[in-house]
């Protein structure tokens, strides 16, 4: 460790020298040295691997955790008696309004303490609120607790930014596309395993099992798992270097005036503050949270749409499969991406030189933004006119893959602009798609009850396509629009 700082991190340097004087030479800046093996960004490939699968499967798990339970929503009903609409759509989707309201405790807890003991402690809490999920002896009961699962497994907000921790810029992609896409397969995988579970055991089996795998994987974090966040480890090794002093010197990280200047509170609210001062999270931010809560929209309503419409074809377990059509569209786009996104901006980085900009990453999600609304559109019709089933399906697929290619270049974007404040500049964003997959869907059955299936699905095609200019504007003017941010590379 040295006192030295990096152009990235500026503010707060200047922020220390102001706290402490530009000439107290008692006072030593403990920054990385060049090489230094507790940055994160210098160690080995193979612990930094393993830590991105260790994340990367535990996303898959806690998604699979809150997700199995979507096909047996008539299930679960029927034991508690309900005949309410409402609750049927809430027990979809009250988990994602958790994930919404938990960034307010995870993201200043963790700039705060660390990203290892926040990641620890939550998987300890959801692990507990599934146990008490599969318990549940009445519908208010297990909605309760589904959203405290959700508050709880907004850990995940984490997962880019450690993602940012490990690697440069350039290496981003691949490692973003393992985190990110193994937590969406999970989103389409698990219904068709928790509707064959809810068959041939009961719907709270689903849930067991999903505990008991959690459980598991919260054991191999504990063993691979280590703290990435700068501004923890400097701090400690600050610390560490003043117990060990024989002198009057004073050791202080680069980010501590940073970190004393900020109360709990502040951090709390900082990711709305980023958000509210920043016009390219303010875009990015939108958009996914529209996206994410159309597809919402699809897996909330499909296995009754998908039932009623072709009755003949689909058994309660088998209509599980339907959502492997999600699956494969966002596998196709995982694979797509990390194959091509590194590849991209190495290429973009050394034909361009200075000129580079990290907008180029982009492409893929103005190519998602594009692909969305065609696949709700062969969705909506192909039902309305009662087409074989596979063409539904195919447009399912579309819509699952634009989501993928939407999500990672989008927060692999935002990891890159806003560095330091990843973390909170992703939770900005995860509460507002929270928000929007919890309550978005509740207007999916009157919707099409009033107006139908193809032309209900048209309108979401149409809010979907509204995006595409603003998308191609971000692309062209990057550079403009990051001349205003005050917490990004170009700011703060």
């Amino acid at each position: 460790m040295a006192a030295v700082g990096s152009e990235n991190d500026e503010f707060a340097e200047q922020l220390l020298e102001n706290a402490i004087g530009d000439s107290d030479p008692d006072v030593v800046v403990v920054d990385y040295e060049e090489n230094d093996p507790k940055n994160p960004l210098n160690w080995s490939q193979m612990q930094k691997w393993l830590i991105v699968f260790a994340v990367s499967w535990m996303g898959f798990v806690s998604v699979f955790a809150t997700m199995t339970i979507v096909p047996t929503a008539p299930q679960v009903l029927q034991e508690f008696h309900s005949h309410n609409a409402l609750d049927q759509t809430l027990l979809v989707t009250i988990w994602e309004l958790g994930e919404g309201f938990g960034p307010f405790f995870i993201v200043p807890l963790s700039e705060r303490f660390g990203r290892l003991p926040v990641f620890h402690i939550g998987n300890l809490l959801a692990l507990c609120c599934l146990i008490a999920s599969a318990l549940s002896v009445n519908i208010a009961m297990l909605i309760a607790f589904r959203f405290l699962t959700g508050c709880c497994l907004s850990i995940l907000t984490l997962g880019p930014a450690i993602v940012g921790d490990l690697f440069q810029m350039e290496q981003t992609g691949r490692s973003m596309a393992l985190v990110m896409g193994t937590q969406m397969i999970a989103d389409f995988v698990s219904p068709v395993a928790g509707a064959y579970i809810a068959q041939r055991l009961g719907w709270r089996w689903s849930v067991w099992l999903a505990a008991i795998v959690l459980g598991f994987f919260s054991l191999f974090l504990l063993a691979v798992l280590r703290e990435t966040y700068a501004v923890v480890i400097l701090r400690r090794e600050a610390e560490r270097l003043q117990e060990e002093s024989a002198d009057d010197k004073k050791y202080r990280s680069k980010y501590q005036a940073r970190v004393d200047a900020s109360t709990v509170l502040e951090n709390a609210m900082k990711p709305m503050q980023i958000l509210a001062q920043s016009p390219i999270l303010m875009l990015t931010t939108s958009y996914m949270a529209t996206t994410y809560a159309l597809v919402s929209l699809i897996i909330a309503t499909l296995t009754e749409t998908m039932e009623s419409t072709y009755p003949t074809v689909f058994s309660p377990g088998s209509i599980g499969l339907t959502f492997l059509s999600l699956a494969i569209g966002n596998t196709i786009a995982l694979i797509f991406y990390s194959l091509t996104s590194d590849r991209y901006v190495i290429h973009q980085r050394e034909t361009k030189g200075d000129a580079f900009k990290p907008e180029s990453r982009l492409i893929h999600l103005l190519l998602a933004a594009i692909i969305l609304p065609l696949g709700f559109l062969i969705y909506g019709w192909s039902l309305a006119f009662h087409v074989q089933y596979i063409v539904p399906l195919i447009g399912t697929c579309a819509a699952g893959f634009s989501l993928t290619l939407s999500a990672l270049p989008a927060e692999t974007y935002v990891v890159d602009v806003y560095r330091i404040h990843g973390a909170s500049a992703i939770a900005a964003g995860v509460v507002f798609r929270a928000i929007a997959g919890a309550f978005l869907p509740l207007i999916g059955p009157p919707l099409y009850q009033s107006i139908g299936l193809g032309w209900g699905n048209t309108v979401l095609a149409l809010i979907a396509a509204a995006f595409i200019p603003l998308l191609d504007s971000l692309m062209r003017y990057g550079d403009w629009f990051r001349s205003k941010e005050r917490f990004g590379f170009s700011g703060r």
